[in-house]
Order: structure tokens, then C-alpha cells, then sequence
């Protein structure tokens, strides 16, 4: 594939986060019960100590909007600081796609087609769907310091996500504008899927300049 991007586009991560607490603080910034969540989880309590938080069961008392909130409450940690899935060349490839508007994500969600002899098409888009909107037009979604998170999934969601893109349930749409360019996304994707289910971690979709 050799079109270029006309400007620079964002760049996309998908980062590994700890799968249990990610629908936990998810709602518990939604719907307010944010107190009850610290309460039953020691280790958050700690990271956010950690991270200069003097009283972590009030989030009026914690300066950090939602989706800073949200990121560094559920993102895997190594010594402190992120730990990043590896993927090789896969990380870099699956970051910036040329086309459009880079995204590896919109570029699958736009150009596969149902193949009909086969199930799950439908499964493999609501997922797909999931990671690349379930924040947006949430209060979640935009941050200060350009922090921009598009979706999640559980590690459960992780495993039937690349069952389903390795499957036989969907095709190139004949009319693709890159050739090759569905099962190109496909492979660098299906290496970070692949990173995240070694690592048995959920994963969320971030974008950033």
C-alpha cells in the first residue's frame, strides 16, 4: 500500500488495562457511586495514593476530570508507570493507517462484509463498535493534556474479539480504496489483540496527536 496520508493524522494505542475494574469505574463515574468503588477495592485505593491522591473515596476532593480518571484508575501498571502491550511492528503499522483518518479500527468497521456461509458478523461489529465508541459523548471520552479515549473491552470481550476477526465471517468489501488494505488492519491488530490475551488484560482504544 503506497497512498499517503494528506496531513498527519492522529495516532492510535490500544492499551492494556486491568479487565476487572474497567465496567466498575466506568460506572461508578456515570453514575456517581464512586466512594462504594474504593471502599471494595484496596488496590485502587493505593495506586491513587501512589499518584498523590490524599482522600480517593471523594472524587469531588480528586482534581482529575473523567477520563484522566478513568485511564490511570484502569490502566496496567509496572513500576508506577504504564506498561504498554508489545507487538512489534504491529504497534507502529496498527498506529496510523493510510487512509483517511489513520484508524486501523474505522477502516475494518468500514470496508468488511458479511460472509453469509458463516456466524458471528454481527457479534465482530458490535465489538468492534464497542472499542472504537463506547466513550464517546461521554464525559470520559476527552481529558486535559489531549487525552482522547474512544472504547474498552474485557478481556473476555478481548478473547471472542480476535476469535472473531481470525474467523471466516467476514470478507473485503470488493470496492475497498486500498487492496489488501482489510486484511492488512486485520494482521496488526489481531498481534495486539494477541499481546493483550497473553497478558489477560482488557484493552482500551486511545488516540492522540
Amino acid at each position: 500500500m503506497r497512498e499517503a496520508l494528506d496531513t498527519t493524522t492522529p495516532f492510535s494505542t490500544i492499551d492494556p488495562m486491568v479487565s476487572k475494574r474497567l465496567n466498575i469505574v466506568d460506572e461508578a463515574l456515570t453514575f456517581g457511586n464512586w466512594a462504594t468503588v474504593i471502599q471494595q477495592d484496596d488496590d485502587l485505593r493505593i495506586r491513587l495514593i501512589d499518584q498523590g491522591v490524599q482522600d480517593p473515596e471523594n472524587r469531588s476532593s480528586i482534581s482529575w476530570d473523567d477520563a484522566n480518571l478513568f485511564y490511570l484508575s484502569c490502566v496496567e501498571l509496572k513500576d508506577g508507570k504504564p506498561f504498554p502491550l508489545e507487538a512489534g511492528v504491529s504497534k507502529e503499522k496498527f498506529g496510523r493507517f493510510p487512509y483517511g483518518d489513520g484508524s486501523s479500527i474505522a477502516y475494518i468497521q468500514n470496508w468488511i462484509r458479511e460472509n453469509n456461509r458463516t456466524e458471528g458478523f454481527s457479534e465482530l461489529c458490535t465489538l468492534l463498535d464497542l472499542l472504537n465508541g463506547r466513550l464517546t459523548d461521554t464525559e470520559k471520552a476527552e481529558g486535559i493534556g489531549g487525552l482522547n479515549l474512544k472504547g474498552w473491552l474485557t478481556i473476555e470481550e478481548v478473547r471472542e474479539l480476535k476469535k472473531l476477526i481470525t474467523s471466516r465471517c467476514w470478507l473485503p468489501a470488493a470496492d475497498e480504496p486500498l487492496d489488501g488494505g482489510c486484511q492488512d488492519s486485520a494482521k496488526h491488530f489481531v498481534a495486539l489483540l494477541r499481546a493483550a490475551e497473553k497478558r489477560n488484560c482488557g484493552i482500551l482504544l486511545r488516540v492522540h496527536n
